[in-house]
């Protein structure tokens, strides 16, 4: 019996270690692309414009957008297990997988106003997937932050979450004021940059608290 449990402990751990990597591998992913992509500005230009078939890095970028939906996939379920198989904890991963297919789907439809041939559906879609994958995230952090209340230790991650919920809001509207469009690329990264941040802490706490935190009732 003490061996099956050190087993699952072990093979939840590894579950969370893919919520670590996958935004290191994605956010390490962006900064390059950006540095090395033709004719690309990262200070005013979006992230979803390295993704288009004219820029000859897409292929890495729209991969490392894959590699990060299996993986954050794979943290999600972790996320369930340690969070002792509430119906909470089942919610979080529900979002965890849908914030992650979301990103996916960012990188077959990428935004960028020089995409040739870019139609208004594709525009549509992209916005529309953008909004799905932070909206599923901000509920995340809220769903994390009510699950682990008792947790001490998991507080500071559930606080550093609203900080980034707070920061988050404006992001839809970046486009919209002509004072910020020289910066939309790089207001962008750091608000991505939070949340991915905030993805790979939470992995890492839940891997070194124990025993499994404590779900409220539901």
């Amino acid at each position: 019996m003490e061996i099956m449990r050190q087993t699952r402990g072990n093979n939840t751990r590894i579950l969370l270690l893919c919520g670590v990597l996958a935004p290191a591998i994605l956010l390490l992913t962006i900064i390059v692309v950006g540095q090395i992509s033709p004719n690309y500005n990262p200070v005013s230009d979006t992230i979803s414009q390295m993704g288009v078939s004219s820029n000859p890095y897409a292929v890495a970028l729209n991969s490392s957008y894959a590699i990060y939906g299996v993986l954050m996939c794979c943290a999600a379920y972790g996320f369930y297990l340690k969070l002792r198989h509430s119906t909470l904890a089942k919610n979080l991963a529900i979002l965890i997988g849908i914030h992650a297919i979301g990103n996916v789907f960012l990188a077959a439809f990428p935004d960028s106003a020089d995409y040739p041939g870019k139609t208004f559906t594709e525009d549509i879609l992209h916005n529309s997937f953008s909004a799905l994958v932070s909206i599923a995230l901000l509920a995340c952090i809220l769903i994390f932050r009510k699950i682990t209340r008792q947790e001490k230790s998991l507080q500071v991650v559930a606080m550093l979450g609203l900080v980034i919920i707070l920061v988050s809001l404006p992001l839809p509207f970046i486009n919209m004021i002509d004072s910020l469009k020289p910066f939309s690329g790089l207001l962008q990264r750091l608000i991505v940059s939070g949340s991915f941040s905030w993805i790979a802490l939470a992995s890492v706490f839940l891997m070194r608290s124990s025993p499994r935190v404590e779900a409220v009732p539901t």
